[in-house]
């Protein structure tokens, strides 16, 4: 199936942990951030995920009204289409590994979305886990970010991006699906079950999280996620260089243009928060961020 530019880099952000939560960390809820370098570059960042407009209207005023603002809008890379996924037809049925309640478990949530038994029998366990991750997230279409930078185009605002589809090419790796399954055993299984009776599921969860803008609570859980054996679509692309790359160009591309000039950068939310995100490490090199909305 087609994997675009949304598809991919956003699946990298999931739900979060179930710890207290502090008061710093509530007082740090946004998804849009002013930034200034100490070169004189300024902008406004927003991190947008893959979740249905029509569930954050908020966020899509929030938006809109940033794109009026800014004078340009600049995208982390174009939406290119990475090639079809060939999934080997060898890969092994994860069901018949499982203990019987477990795969009785699996067989019911799977049914619910419409997928056919005997499909059901068949599907290796990193298609299994993914379906399970996105298990009630909103149909994406259209997307916030896709109806904020609609905004920003109907306002003539110009658009550049900080990756070419070349760059875009270069990053594209091997996908190694036998490796990816075999990440996935009963114990990423179990782990997505348990998830799922605490918070609902999965996918849901993350729409919930993101509407309420817990960016960061997003990010810790992708990587809780990634810790039980969830295959992540980072396999898809080399994530460091491409954060490396995006970190690189991003300041360039803040530094005004004239006098009242602004941009409104639009970059992944798994990108954008945690101790490793571009923010953190724009903050080590001297610049000024700030929580707007």
């Amino acid at each position: 199936m087609p994997i675009t530019r949304r598809d991919f880099v956003i699946m990298t952000a999931g739900a979060a942990t179930f710890a207290c939560r502090s008061a710093e960390a509530e007082a740090d809820r946004g998804l849009f951030w002013r930034v200034e370098t100490p070169d004189g570059g300024r902008g406004i960042v927003f991190g947008y995920g893959r979740i249905a407009a029509a569930l954050t209207p908020d966020i899509v005023q929030d938006g809109a009204r940033l794109a009026e603002t800014a004078k340009r809008a600049v995208l982390d890379m174009p939406n290119v289409q990475l090639p079809a996924m060939k999934v080997a037809s060898t890969l092994p049925p994860l069901l018949p590994k499982l203990d019987a309640s477990l795969a009785e478990d699996v067989r019911k949530i799977l049914a619910a979305m419409r997928i056919p038994q005997e499909q059901i029998e068949k599907l290796p366990g990193f298609i299994i886990a993914n379906l399970l991750y996105g298990d009630g997230q909103t149909n994406p279409n259209p997307t916030v970010g896709g109806v904020i930078m609609d905004r920003a185009k109907a306002l003539g605002r110009p658009v550049t991006t900080l990756l070419s589809t070349t760059d875009v090419e270069h990053l594209r790796k091997p996908v190694d699906f036998d490796a990816l399954d075999k990440r996935v055993d009963r114990g990423t299984i179990a782990f997505l079950l348990d998830t799922r009776r605490r918070v609902g599921p999965v996918g849901a969860y993350c729409d919930t999280l993101y509407r309420q803008r817990r960016g960061e609570d997003l990010e810790r859980f992708t990587q809780l996620l990634t810790d039980h054996g969830l295959p992540q679509t980072q396999a898809f692309l080399d994530g460091e260089a491409d954060r490396a790359m995006l970190l690189d160009r991003l300041p360039a591309m803040l530094k005004p243009q004239q006098a009242d000039d602004l941009a409104l950068c639009f970059l992944p939310i798994g990108l954008v928060t945690g101790s490793k995100s571009i923010l953190a490490r724009l903050r080590e090199q001297g610049a000024q961020t700030s929580t707007i909305a």
